[in-house]
């Protein structure tokens, strides 16, 4: 079976949940720098190398020429080298890029598919890794390329300008694409041609934002018509924009789960006005809202890049973001940020630093979405804006339970047929209070050799709880971090009973004695309510 991340839709299929968002993909970085450009040790910094935010980038070969994204479940064509549709050299014109590359993927039904397209920007961007160069992508997208290789056997990526269907909404006659030399998002190909790499909806996965763009432009600039045309003003692919107002100078974006600080025009630190340098960013801006406990959260930092450029509104300029009541409403001096909200269109700060130039940092430019970290010639040195952010990393969380007392201890005397552990309690006083004795007679106590010791009064028996049913990773809860954990098992991605797949005997919630997707899916029905969680268990052993 191929990687199913199919019950991670069944989730965004209803819409995202308070406490709960789809994490972003990671942006891979692990080394930090200092402004100069130096290597430094991580820890304490808040850069990206330090938090490493966001789902870990996971993906998987197919077998047919085709590469899902474990994260957001986008199926993506892989690249060749041999001279064929798929070669990382062909060039195309946008216009080109659709009715000639996808076109032809989709007559000729590559990998058993037609319903190919060009991915939108924020798509393409999404399996940039920020750790690596020339390409900077994952070992999936760049394994064994060489001349003559076709894509069932290596994948290549061609270190250069990607096309993507989102415009440049300020100046339409040019189309957004992504630099896979080093990960820079920019608008205008040189030459007027470039490389294209397909991607398909597996209806699987957590989405990722959409890029908000909704209309279509031809190569003069006119508003056309988006039916049929492919742009992605027609296909609007991704979850639509959805933020929330808390009312506390924070906005929650309900697609990732992010907490982003509301910026004013009143003077004070979330002044939109204000700029940092980069080590700034995080000793200044950043600290002095945790040294505050600004909206009651001393855990605000600096987000990553592709974090910052989650909010950025394709379809809008200056600046490029959600308006009514996200982040840019009401701005008008002297508002405070629980009573509007504004957005400099200009230049501000992520953690992630650029691989190839370290004494520069990956910056977003809300004028019009661009993201960059060249653009700026005194690089970490120079003053940029900076809008804070918090949660989302451990998405699932919660609190298990109150007491961790006497859960798991020893294995059950009743046979290995079903140990009905249900989700309630982990509270550990038994029902095994008399547990039936083998000789007649009602009461406590027989000891007919060794088997059961029942006590009598229920209580504090050492009783043998189990875990509950559908808990695999432990935390107290039967949830999405269960599900995903089955999920990566049931592909090879993840070891049983290595954490987090710690508690691999309560794994079979649909009882048809294996554990694979079938009961991941319940686990994740059972996270969005359209199921009950008191589930019964049978028993299941590592292989």
């Amino acid at each position: 079976m191929r990687l199913v991340p199919f019950l991670l839709g069944v989730v965004l299929l209803l819409g995202p949940r308070s406490g709960w968002g789809c994490q972003l993909p990671a942006t891979d970085q692990t080394t930090c720098w200092n402004s100069s450009g130096s290597v430094i040790p991580c820890a304490g910094t808040g850069e990206d190398g330090d938090l490493r935010e966001g789902a870990p980038l996971a993906y998987v070969d197919n077998g047919d020429g085709t590469v899902t994204d474990v994260t957001t479940g986008l199926m993506w064509e892989k690249l060749s080298h041999d001279g064929t549709v798929h070669d990382d050299h062909n060039t195309y014109t946008w216009a080109n890029a659709i009715s000639g590359h996808v076109a032809t993927l989709n007559r000729t039904n590559f990998a058993r598919h037609n319903d190919w397209r060009l991915p939108n920007v924020r798509e393409l961007l999404s399996i940039v890794t920020y750790q690596n160069l020339l390409p900077t992508v994952a070992p999936a997208f760049d394994n064994h390329c060489s001349s003559g290789c076709d894509v069932t056997r290596c994948s290549c990526t061609f270190s250069g300008d990607t096309w993507t269907s989102t415009s440049e909404a300020d100046s339409p006659s040019n189309q957004w694409f992504v630099d896979f030399q080093d990960g820079q998002v920019g608008a205008g190909l040189e030459h007027g041609s470039g490389p294209v790499r397909a991607v398909r909806d597996a209806s699987t996965g957590c989405s990722l934002p959409a890029t908000g763009q909704t209309t279509c432009w031809d190569s003069s600039w006119n508003v056309i018509p988006c039916a049929g045309t492919g742009q992605d003003g027609e296909l609007r692919k991704g979850a639509p924009l959805a933020y929330v107002d808390n009312g506390n100078g924070t906005v929650t974006d309900l697609n990732t789960g992010l907490v982003w600080e509301k910026l004013s025009d009143d003077g004070t630190v979330h002044d939109k006005d204000n700029l940092y340098t980069w080590a700034n960013a995080f000793t200044a801006h950043v600290a002095a809202l945790n040294f505050t406990s600004f909206a009651g959260y001393n855990d605000w930092r600096l987000p990553n890049v592709r974090e910052l450029q989650s909010i950025v509104n394709y379809q809008n300029v200056n600046p490029a973001v959600s308006s009514a009541s996200a982040f840019n409403t009401n701005c008008a001096p002297g508002c405070p940020a629980t009573t509007c909200s504004c957005t400099a269109s200009g230049d501000y700060w992520s953690s992630t630093s650029s691989v190839s130039d370290p004494w520069n940092a990956w910056y977003v430019r809300f004028s019009y979405g661009r993201v960059d970290a060249f653009g700026r010639s005194d690089g970490k040195s120079g003053a940029a804006s900076v809008r804070a952010v918090r949660g989302a990393s451990t998405s699932n969380t919660t609190t298990s339970s109150t007491s961790s007392t006497t859960t798991s201890t020893s294995t059950t005397q009743a046979p290995a047929t079903t140990t009905s552990t249900t989700r309630a309690p982990t509270t550990t006083t038994t029902t095994s209070t008399t547990t039936t004795t083998q000789p007649p007679t009602t009461t406590t106590a027989t000891s007919t050799t060794s088997t059961t010791t029942t006590t009598t009064t229920s209580t504090t028996t050492t009783t043998t709880t189990l875990p509950i049913c559908g808990d695999v990773n432990g935390d107290g809860v039967v949830n999405i971090g269960d599900a995903l954990v089955i999920a990566q098992f049931d592909v090879g991605l993840r070891q049983c009973a290595v954490a987090s797949f710690s508690q691999p005997t309560v794994c079979d919630v649909n009882g048809d004695g294996a554990c694979n997707i079938g009961d991941a899916l319940k686990m994740a029905q059972c996270d969005v309510g359209l199921i009950g969680c008191a589930f019964t268990c049978r028993s299941f052993a590592c292989p």
